[in-house]
């Protein structure tokens, strides 16, 4: 399981724009930085829809986190 560092340098890592939320392309990016793993931008909105995360607009770290920790429980991470 990824640290809370891991996952606010990964977030970080994804954030393009400076604006404190991911896109699910930029979302994508962040969960290759944390796990080495890619993921493409339907298994990511398909674990955000299951997680309440509306996918259609950008995440905050919050809502990434219980993205990650899903992927995570599922073993995809």
């Amino acid at each position: 399981m990824a640290s809370q560092d891991d996952l606010r340098n990964a977030f970080q890592s994804g954030d393009r724009d400076g604006d404190n939320t991911l896109s699910v392309r930029e979302a994508v990016t962040a969960v290759q930085a944390l796990g080495g793993r890619t993921l493409d931008a339907v298994q990511l909105e398909k674990a955000c829809n299951e997680c309440g995360v509306d996918a259609g607009r950008e995440m905050d770290f919050d809502e990434f986190v219980r993205v990650v920790r899903k992927l995570e429980g599922e073993g995809v991470l």
